[in-house]
């Protein structure tokens, strides 16, 4: 495909570039401590490396006004060294008593006083990574992009949190293994600082947000700079066996039972991981053993009016997942996504390619083929025993958190088949003004002899 960039276009483009805050355009690079001395992760402060990281605490409210002084105190501090990122808080609080702190499962601390690190690990105002921490030390964590959050990211990351007479403290270690960044000899990021205090339904943040533009984090945060991080060649490769006995009753013509017999069931698969790049990651698995992720949780499937929606939990999937993101759709609109991973149920092959191929350009694609084995329901032998899936996803960075994209998911079996392509976008038009769309097409043929039947979508928001 070729892109030419018309006099018009380039106008246009530098008109938005304008509109945006002096921040997103070029501010000052903050530098956190460089510490050879890294600090324990158990929530108390008394490490040598909080003495001489600098103090953040000029926060202001964002909720319930914009730039009011928050009812309490808060102290930041941030240091790296080769390998990790790491994060200390002083939540200050004249009534300890009242702060609302869960011993939880992770990811369902939102309703209680939390920390939150929001961080672009390339700086290009595209996406964010979320970590959030209650006074416990109860993680939660997320991917942002396309204006939306998702929760089904689980990065690998420690923290510790400890009530005290003066609030509480939150300690926070982000391994660079557990994030993407341009692999350079000087690293861009930026950072944005949240603070919730439940009781009075108060946030805090660090930088400050313009009321002129809203809740926007992504133009609004602070640069920061980093040197001489260790540079890793990024290879897991997590090999696994199945050994399983199951006992069945046999039947004779006549319908009489005979004695049981045991039959034994033996699984190999394999699941890799890749970095072509620091910033490009090739996902690899064959006949992968997915029993291990968490129980869906119960939904009531009475009186639907939607097919019920799991989130996706399986580690192979969630690499570069926030890349599948769809622009202009909005909670009313029945378009809420383009890809739905776990409609691929038990491939036997499977390859993904995430994340970016330049400064301004991202790239996601899956390719399985997924299997149908012999007892499943409906299943009937001589039926194609391989669905084939695929899905292309580009995204161009424009001015600001702006971006154009494309899409394109293929599936086929037993003849049929379901396309969908069409592009989608955002683009910043004032401060506090964002314009997003989405449109679509779609192709269905059920089998070979059917005629293709055509739908259609298109979202603004």
């Amino acid at each position: 495909m070729t892109i030419r960039r018309t006099a018009s276009t380039l106008t246009l483009l530098a008109a938005l570039a304008g509109a945006l805050p002096a921040a997103a355009r070029g501010a000052e690079f903050f530098k956190p401590l460089r510490t050879d001395a890294p600090p324990a992760i158990d929530g108390r402060l008394d490490d040598a490396v909080w003495r001489d990281a600098p103090a953040l605490s000029a926060f202001k409210t964002f909720i319930p006004d914009f730039g009011r002084e928050p009812s309490e105190k808060t102290v930041a501090y941030m240091a790296y060294d080769a390998e990790n990122l790491y994060f200390a808080f002083k939540c200050f609080d004249r009534e300890p008593d009242k702060i609302k702190a869960s011993m939880a499962n992770r990811d369902t601390i939102r309703p209680d006083d939390f920390i939150c690190i929001n961080l672009d690990t390339f700086n290009d105002q595209q996406a964010l990574s979320a970590f959030y921490v209650n006074p416990l030390g109860v993680q939660t964590d997320s991917r942002w992009a396309s204006g939306k959050e998702d929760f089904s990211a689980d990065f690998v990351w420690s923290s510790a949190g400890r009530l005290d007479a003066d609030g509480y403290t939150v300690e926070l270690r982000v391994p660079f293994k557990s994030i993407r960044y341009a692999g350079k000899k000087r690293v861009e990021m930026s950072v944005f600082f949240e603070r919730r205090i439940s009781r009075r339904s108060e946030h805090g943040s660090y930088p400050a947000l313009d009321p002129a533009q809203g809740y926007f984090f992504l133009t609004q945060m602070m640069p920061l700079e980093l040197e001489n991080i260790r540079q890793y060649t990024l290879l897991e490769l997590l090999p696994a066996f199945t050994f399983g006995r199951t006992r069945e009753a046999g039947e004779t013509t006549q319908g009489e039972l005979v004695r049981n017999r045991d039959l034994d069931i033996h699984d190999f698969s394999l699941t890799g991981k890749y970095g072509i790049t620091s910033q490009l990651v090739l996902d690899g698995t064959y006949n992968p053993d997915f029993s291990q992720i968490e129980a869906d949780a119960g939904q009531v499937d009475v009186n639907l009016r939607y097919d019920l929606f799991f989130p996706e939990k399986r580690p192979f999937f969630l690499e570069g997942s926030e890349t599948f993101q769809l622009a202009g759709s909005t909670e009313v609109d029945p378009l809420s996504a383009v890809v739905y991973t776990r409609t691929i149920i038990d491939p036997r092959v499977g390859f993904k390619l995430s994340g970016k191929v330049g400064k301004k350009d991202s790239l996601a694609s899956i390719f399985a083929l997924d299997e149908s084995p012999a007892g499943l329901p409906g299943y009937q032998p001589g039926d194609d025993r391989y669905a084939g899936f695929a899905v292309l996803r580009y995204r161009r960075a424009v001015a600001g958190e702006g971006y154009l994209g494309a899409f394109y998911t293929g599936r086929e079996y037993g003849g049929g088949s379901n396309q969908v392509a069409g592009a989608d976008g955002q683009v910043r038009v004032t401060k506090s003004s964002m314009f997003s769309f989405h449109g679509f097409g779609s192709w269905t043929k059920v089998g070979e002899d059917d005629a293709v039947a055509p739908g259609s979508a298109l979202g603004l928001d």
